[in-house]
């Protein structure tokens, strides 16, 4: 009997134990192979893609979180403390906090991957454009004289050729490479009457650009045009004037360099990459690197992934391409809250005509800086002002209504929520050029 019972008890226990084991697997398995944050929700879904359920990815910034001046919090540091690898934006985005994040969380920063700096990134073609080609007009005359290529006359001659030039709205490398050479024998005077009249209108755009409190460029050139008029007058050598230029051109970039510390703008690349399918996909890519580089056994499953994420990527660019057929190349135009769409504008063939807000969300436009804005749209017939879900768009209703064109909300720092239909990276994309396409054709 005690035979026979041992017997019937036998399948069961070594079932039971099977279970158990089992059990203690499934536990196991519900610790996250490998921890990882990102900074937007953006790029949360390219890295939860790529990495599939059995990794856990965090994005700091909620749903309609501004990336630009987003608050972190003690959950945050806890978050980035734990993590295996944090992916980033880059290119300036997260700058203003996620540096001092970083380091109350006493993470090694190379877990930090900023993906923006991978992508080729294009340069922001804003206000601050001009000025950087005027300095660097300026600076390589200055070098010319310095290195004895030409005397300093010659290089004044140039210099107020390139300051002619630009009030005509050329662009100053150009004028170096022909003007100035192909007309240097035009004589001093010729020179100095431009000069002359630049310095009435230089100081009458100095002014104008005084009240909007930030024309550098503007505040550059009448210093310029003075060094120049002394040189003309003969109160200082052409070599002391050269002199002179020399230093105000360093002091102009020493100032730049000190304006990038500050926070409120991004650098010289533009980050908002997430606007080109084809970039992102290099980020996918630099995702299941890492994530391959911390969890090499499953190195072939995130490369597959990332693959077969791509070509989702690949379908998506192909549909937009063909979306956007329907616009008409002269109503291509693109006004927005901030410069957000370059990527998209160098893409599929649109024009950025006007941003509200330049580079950053943080920076505040003056009177003038609308009323351009509105002279822009009702000159180039702008069919609409297109505003973004994690900025204001108080100042985009205004000139909305101000100039009688449609106001279009497009997701840009953030995705949309749940039931939205841009709640993924792809269905985002899918939804502002759904939205750009029917405010334009």
């Amino acid at each position: 009997m005690l035979h026979a019972m041992r017997a019937a008890l036998a399948p069961l226990v070594l079932i039971l134990g099977l279970a158990l084991i089992a059990a203690c697997g499934d536990d196991e398995e519900a610790e996250p192979r490998v921890r990882v944050v990102t900074t937007t929700n953006i790029v949360a879904d390219w890295a939860q893609n790529v990495a599939g359920d059995d990794v856990e990815v965090f994005s700091l910034l909620p749903v309609g979180a501004d990336p630009h001046s987003y608050q972190p919090g003690a959950q945050d540091v806890a978050r980035i403390s734990d993590a295996d690898v944090v992916f980033a934006v880059g290119l300036g985005l997260e700058e203003s906090w996620l540096v001092d994040l970083v380091r109350n969380a006493a993470t090694d920063p190379g877990a930090i991957v900023e993906l923006g700096e991978l992508i080729d990134p294009i340069e922001f073609q804003d206000a601050h454009a001009g000025e950087s080609a005027l300095l660097e007009a300026i600076a390589g005359i200055v070098h010319e004289v310095e290195d004895g290529h030409i005397p300093p006359e010659q290089g004044l001659i140039q210099i107020g050729a390139v300051l002619l030039a630009m009030e005509e709205g050329d662009d100053p490398a150009d004028v170096c490479f022909y003007d100035c050479h192909d007309h240097a024998d035009e004589g001093v005077d010729d020179g100095h009457d431009h000069d002359d009249e630049g310095d009435d209108d230089g100081h009458d755009h100095d002014h104008e650009g005084d009240d909007d409190g930030h024309d550098h460029e503007g505040e550059f050139v009448e210093v310029l045009i003075d060094i120049l008029t002394h040189a003309q007058a003969g109160e200082i050598t052409p070599a002391e004037a050269i002199e002179a230029i020399d230093e105000l051109v360093h002091e102009m970039e020493e100032d730049g360099h000190e304006g990038d510390d500050h926070g409120h703008d991004h650098g010289l690349y533009d980050p908002h990459f997430w606007f080109d399918p084809l970039r992102v996909k290099v980020a996918v890519d630099a995702i299941a690197a890492r994530l391959a580089e911390l969890d090499p056994d499953r190195g072939d499953d995130y490369r597959d992934a990332a693959a077969s994420y791509k070509a989702e990527l690949d379908e998506l660019h192909g549909w937009t391409a063909q979306q956007v057929e329907a616009v008409p190349q002269e109503r291509r135009l693109l006004l927005t809250s901030h410069e957000s769409l370059g990527y998209f504008a160098a893409l599929y063939g649109f024009d950025v005509v006007g941003v509200i807000l330049s580079t950053t969300t943080e920076a505040t436009p003056s009177a003038a800086d609308l009323a351009e804005l509105a002279h822009e749209i009702e000159e180039l017939g702008v069919p609409a002002v297109f505003g973004e879900t994690t900025v204001s768009e108080r100042l985009a209703v205004t000139l909305a209504d101000e100039t009688g064109v449609a106001l279009v909300r497009l997701y840009s720092g953030s995705l949309g929520a749940e039931g939205s239909g841009a709640e993924s990276y792809i269905g985002m994309v899918r939804a502002n050029v759904t939205s750009i396409v029917d405010a334009l054709r």
